[in-house]
């Protein structure tokens, strides 16, 4: 789901999703032989741009790194792919 589509259903998330969303991004990351394009691509680009700007706003700029790594990784790998 989408954030906007989940924004229509449910509302705009509450702070304790996002706690919960950014540990289970960050646990799934840290798991040997996860590929990071497959985890951007279940979790979408938009909830991954979302939790760097809520990590933004709490100050925790190592997760910031990791959110920004992962989107800028997943855009430049499918910018290559459209490229061949």
């Amino acid at each position: 789901m989408t954030k906007i589509d989940f924004v229509k259903a449910y509302g705009e998330p509450k702070e304790s999703m996002l706690i919960e969303l950014t540990q289970s991004v960050i646990a799934t990351y840290h798991r040997l032989g996860v590929d990071e394009i497959d985890l951007v691509g279940g979790f979408g680009v938009d909830w991954l741009q979302l939790l760097l700007t809520y990590n933004e706003e709490i100050e925790e700029y190592e997760l910031c790194t990791v959110f920004r790594d992962l989107i800028n990784n997943y855009k430049n790998q499918r910018n290559e792919k459209s490229n061949i």
